[in-house]
């Protein structure tokens, strides 16, 4: 009978000191600062969209295209980062003027370039989000086979918005990986345009994003 009392006390004695023990490893573990600065790569797949040109009388049909691009961020808050972010997509053209009836197909590059707001939930697996402003460039347009300008004599920039969503995973404390679906809008320019033609442009991708903190 002692000794099991005597057990029994040895064990309710023990167990606040793993306890204390448990939480000092936890404590070391998650109380680590975060990263205060990131930066990422990210690699996606864009869907098509059309913009109505009044200033060429021109309709453009871009298809879908590979994006890649990348960003830098500053930590503002748990979970919260304020940067910016660019990416670059390089769509075929269909290009549709009102003077020449025939649809010519062109290359281009589309490049978004945005300020950015990246908030994060979760340790392991997480909820991210993120809402950006910036603008949209389209560099001129050049038809396959001859290599002739189409559109636009110069660069034509946009005002754009993007809501981003998605999952993410913490792989370390310094570095995630992100799945994301980006949901955006572009505005064009009104010039030349009758008043029921549409001057925004949904343009939606889904992207891998790799996000690399430092600065801790």
């Amino acid at each position: 009978m002692r000794r099991f009392t005597l057990a029994l006390l040895t064990t309710l004695v023990a167990l606040p000191m793993t306890g204390a023990g448990a939480q000092i490893i936890r404590s070391g573990r998650f109380g680590l600062r975060d990263p205060q600065n990131w930066l990422s790569a990210t690699l996606g797949w864009q869907n098509g969209w059309t913009v109505f040109d009044g200033q060429t009388s021109s309709r453009w049909d871009l298809g879908d295209s590979q994006t890649y691009g990348g960003s830098i961020e500053r930590a503002v808050a748990s979970g919260v980062t304020l940067g910016v972010r660019a990416n670059t997509a390089a769509p075929t053209v269909r290009y549709t003027s009102a003077s020449v009836p025939d649809v010519r197909v062109a290359d281009t590059r589309v490049t978004q370039a945005l300020g950015v707001v990246h908030v994060s939930a979760g340790r392991d697996f997480r909820s991210v989000f993120e809402l950006g402003l910036g603008a949209t460039f389209y560099s001129p347009f050049r038809e396959n086979g001859t290599d002739v300008q189409l559109g636009p004599s110069k660069t034509d920039t946009d005002f754009a918005f993007v809501f981003v969503y998605g999952l993410g995973y913490s792989f370390s404390r310094n570095f995630h990986v992100d799945v994301v679906q980006d949901l955006g809008t572009s505005l064009h320019q009104k010039t030349g345009l009758t008043a029921g033609e549409d001057t925004s442009a949904r343009i939606t991708s889904t992207r891998l994003v790799a996000r690399y903190g430092f600065g801790g």
